[in-house]
């Protein structure tokens, strides 16, 4: 995470070596080598051990030197190919975090509230596929009283809230449709979690939440349903105007309809969006999205924004 070489932790500088110790590796090998007297002490086989020994490190600390004076990295990480709609909608809220999440990924902590929404999800695509009438009633998925301790009975509440639905007793044209979307050279892919369809041939694309509605005013808040509608478009067909796109919030029981808009600015949003990922710019872009950040902990403009922000968070969207 930090330049090398240099102190990739802070308290590897002291006051003899205030660059870091690897950097005062580095300079002693430019200053000079090991006594002649002490080499000469040495056996034959020692020796040679030691010369070989030497020249591979002399070799190492010639490429850290030549690393050092261009200033740069020899090896950029090279930027994937293929990126989920999710990852996308990423580096738009954070190019940091997109960074640590698939450029050079970092572990991720999946908390209770990642679970249950993929609890959810699975328990309304085997109601969808018909194997939801074979579960008990009182089934629960396999989490831990720790997990559930903070908010007990959600799982039930969350199920609840689908059944009180409107699409409860609807069978999907398609649930967790996977797809794929060509930009250039990149390939963005992704799965909606169901398409309803009725008489007129008319489809409803639905992404489940099982957090709260976000703020009116996220200018993101819509850009996962766009991209669903893009891909019914140009993979299956679809007229725009033929299509409703639908979040349904279960944990306040909200559904947000709205028409598909315009594909081709949703295309060339999208493409946007890429290009800027190609540039290789990550900054960190501290926002809302930094209170449930997995990378908060080491990320100072994240830990800033949030000791602004007092208790007054938002949850964890899902």
């Amino acid at each position: 995470m930090r330049p090398w070489p240099g102190p990739a932790l802070r308290d590897e500088a002291d006051e003899l070596f205030p660059q870091g110790w690897r950097r005062a590796a580095i300079e002693a090998v430019v200053a000079g080598g090991v006594q002649p007297e002490l080499v000469e002490s040495l056996s034959p086989a020692e020796r040679e051990r030691f010369e070989a020994v030497a020249a591979e490190r002399r070799r190492v600390a010639a490429t850290l030197r030549e690393r050092e004076r261009r200033g740069e990295d020899p090896d950029p990480d090279p930027l994937p190919r293929t990126l989920s709609a999710s990852a996308v909608i990423d580096h738009e809220r954070c190019p940091k975090r997109f960074y640590w999440s698939v450029v050079r990924p970092l572990p991720r902590f999946s908390g209770p509230a990642a679970r249950i929404g993929t609890e959810i999800h699975r328990w309304i695509e085997r109601r969808a596929s018909g194997q939801g009438r074979l579960l008990e009633p009182e089934d629960v998925p396999d989490l831990t009283l720790e997990e559930l301790a903070g908010d007990p009975g959600r799982i039930e509440r969350l199920r609840e809230a689908f059944l009180a639905s409107r699409f409860a007793d609807r069978v999907p044209l398609a649930a967790e449709r996977p797809f794929l979307l060509r930009f250039g050279e990149v390939t963005v892919g992704g799965r909606i979690d169901a398409i309803y369809t009725d008489r007129d041939g008319r489809w409803e694309v639905v992404d489940w939440k099982t957090g709260r509605r976000p703020s009116s005013d996220d200018p993101l808040a819509g850009l996962q349903l766009d991209v669903y509608g893009l891909a019914c478009v140009e993979i299956w067909g679809k007229r725009a105007e033929d299509l409703t796109l639908t979040y349904v919030y279960l944990a306040t029981g909200e559904e947000v309809s709205r028409p598909m808009g315009d594909p081709a600015a949703v295309r060339a949003l999208i493409g946007s969006a890429l290009d800027r990922i190609a540039s290789g710019a990550f900054e960190p872009t501290p926002g809302p999205q930094c209170a449930y950040c997995d990378f908060r902990a080491f990320c100072e403009p994240g830990l800033a924004w949030v000791a602004t922000q007092g208790s007054g968070l938002s949850p964890r969207p899902a």
